[in-house]
């Protein structure tokens, strides 16, 4: 039992460690929108949002749901799914952004909504890699 309890805290330590790149805060779209670009990342590093992948953004998200979006969107790394899976973590709007900027639904919000209610939505290498050079600065890569 020691020693198990002792690898838990190293790994979690470990884990805490590669994701230091994560944001302590995110930034909502509409605040993005107004200009303020930046958070802060655990290591208290400043990055900011590009305005084009703001825009993109922008022009896929409902008029009233852009205060609900937090930016960056964070994609977690989830072993447990498979070789390769990545889930879009956050509120379901969250998905339907990422998707709807992959040209991989075609639905309105309201439909999307209606039929992703408690699903998720997994991406795999080839989506992450389309998903990262087309908003490198609006999404970042968790470990779990």
């Amino acid at each position: 039992m020691l020693f198990d309890d002792k690898l838990s805290k190293i790994l979690k330590h470990e884990i805490l460690a590669i994701n230091s790149h994560l944001p302590t805060k995110r930034v909502s779209l509409s605040e993005a929108i107004d200009g303020k670009t930046d958070y802060i990342t655990r290591d208290n590093s400043k990055v900011s949002l590009d305005q084009k992948e703001i825009e993109i953004l922008n022009s896929l998200c409902p008029p009233s749901r852009r205060r609900s979006v937090l930016l960056p969107i964070i994609v977690v790394r989830r072993r447990n799914l498979g070789a390769g899976a990545y889930v879009i973590t956050g509120e379901l709007l969250d998905q339907y952004l990422v998707l709807k900027a992959l040209d991989k639904i075609e639905d309105d919000w309201e439909r999307f909504k209606d039929s992703k209610e408690g699903k998720l939505s997994i991406l795999y290498k080839p989506e992450l890699t389309e998903l990262r050079k087309k908003l490198p600065t609006c999404t970042v890569l968790g470990f779990s």
